[in-house]
């Protein structure tokens, strides 16, 4: 039996590989995709919104973007995505990591 629950106070681990699988399959279907992307490209920023989400679920979106904009643009290194494109997918994986438990099972 698998169960998917959270202890207050403790934070769930983040499946990197599945949340990278997850994406990988579906990021051609997403609306924001452009013929010729590559999904390594995205790939840091489904997986910043997604820790983000689970890092805090009490929170909405809107609340949390300015923080999320700050950290993809002092964290992003070499990645050549800017904002105005992360922040698509960054928020695609934010409301996906809620539900991400009870459909992935």
């Amino acid at each position: 039996m698998n169960v998917n629950y959270q202890i207050p106070g403790r934070q769930p681990e983040l499946d990197r590989e599945a949340v990278s699988r997850y994406w990988r399959d579906r990021f051609p279907e997403e609306p924001y995709y452009s013929e010729g992307e590559h999904y390594e490209d995205y790939e840091p920023a489904y997986l910043a919104g997604h820790a983000a989400r689970v890092e805090d679920f009490s929170r909405a979106y809107e609340q949390v973007e300015a923080e999320l904009r700050q950290r993809w643009e002092a964290e992003k290194g070499q990645q050549s995505l800017s904002w105005s494109k992360a922040r698509l997918a960054v928020r695609s994986a934010w409301e996906r990591a809620e539900h991400w438990g009870r459909e992935r099972d």
